[in-house]
């Protein structure tokens, strides 16, 4: 917590700086000025320290007003407490000086009580008011990086979760890297080609973690549905359909691991990855803006990391070729401005799939 220890006390008469003064001097340093000019000078050179100033309101060169002025456009009353001094009381000058963030005008005369009570205990108070701010700085400090533990903790559960299901199914672990990079990509141009969209820096960090678990339901499919290199029944397809509700169902059991905004995302993308703009997806048949964008994103670039990346039973396709089924609808119908964006990000997501 800062040291403020001095207390500047301003005025044209010494007499009255002496009284003002000597009561304080067992508490603080006392400092003087004898002008305006000297008052401007010692609050710049001294501000870190000050804990008060005294400035009469009569004062030559810079009178109290323009100090006090000058000290709450710069915030500095937040800090160092001002009193002005006066012969005698004016509802003019209070009115003017509190407006300013003065915290009390004190009167001739200046009896030892009086200041005692209007001074010593204000500057206590705002020790006090000091030091329960650095208190509660600190707190604050150790909850935001608890906080961060936290999320690089559920970070790493998710990662380690979505690298299992792969190596369930004989995939790479770069599977789980690449959805995130691709989610982060389209997301970000979605956000720059329509600023209105509501995606921020916190709601894209979101969607790029939800990616790692959309197939997170895989683990309650079956080994002899999920891989089966056949073609599937339509029992086997429903079963393995299921994957997109019973990750929803696997994200309420998570609920606590994860914030709420955090628990939103992850439940839409889990449910509605599979879903499509035409609404002929699953699990729900959600059409246009129904589906959730977190969902939409992730959908595509798992269409795409499907199609560019060798799998068990297939080999990849080239770029380009991906590109176009996803274009012109062969993978299902996204939406315009999701094309828009993906045709934008073109390049960027070619050369993130090329390093991983």
């Amino acid at each position: 917590m800062e040291e403020r220890n001095i207390i500047l006390i301003a005025g044209g008469n010494e007499e009255n700086r002496r009284l003002l003064g000597e009561p304080l001097s067992n508490a603080y340093d006392i400092i003087e000025a004898g002008d305006g000019k000297q008052v401007l000078a010692e609050i710049q050179r001294r501000k870190g320290e000050l804990a008060a100033v005294l400035l009469d309101w009569d004062m030559p060169l810079v009178g109290a007003y323009q100090i006090l002025q000058m000290m709450q456009s710069k915030g500095m009353t937040e800090h160092i407490l001002a009193f002005v001094t006066t012969v005698e009381p004016d509802p003019d000058i209070d009115s003017k000086v509190y407006s300013l963030g003065a915290v009390s005008v004190l009167c001739k005369p200046y009896g030892e009580a009086m200041i005692r009570r209007q001074v010593l205990n204000r500057l206590e108070d705002a020790a006090q008011i000091r030091s329960l701010r650095a208190e509660v700085a600190q707190k604050e400090k150790l909850v935001q990086d608890s906080l961060k533990k936290l999320d690089g903790f559920y970070d790493n559960l998710l990662d380690a979760i979505g690298s299992v299901m792969e190596y369930r199914i004989s995939e790479s672990d770069q599977h789980v890297k690449r959805i995130k990079g691709f989610s982060r990509i389209l997301a970000v141009a979605y956000r720059n080609e329509f600023p209105d969209c509501g995606l921020d820096e916190d709601e894209i960090n979101r969607i790029v973690r939800g990616s790692v678990i959309h197939d997170i339901g895989k683990i309650a499919v079956p080994d002899a549905v999920l891989l089966n290199p056949a073609k599937l029944t339509e029992d086997e397809q429903q079963i393995l359909r299921s994957h997109t509700t019973k990750g929803e169902e696997i994200m309420q059991q998570l609920r606590e691991v994860q914030d709420e905004e955090q628990y939103r995302v992850s439940c839409e993308i889990c449910r509605w990855h599979h879903e499509r703009h035409d609404g002929r997806g699953y699990p729900d048949g959600l059409e246009g803006d129904e589906i959730p964008l977190s969902a939409q994103i992730v959908s595509i670039v798992d269409v795409y990391d499907e199609l560019v990346s060798e799998r068990i039973f297939k080999k990849p396709d080239d770029k380009e070729t991906a590109f176009r089924k996803i274009m012109d609808g062969k993978c299902g119908v996204f939406a315009p401005k999701l094309l828009q964006c993906f045709e934008a990000s073109k390049k960027l997501l070619e050369l993130f799939s090329d390093n991983n």
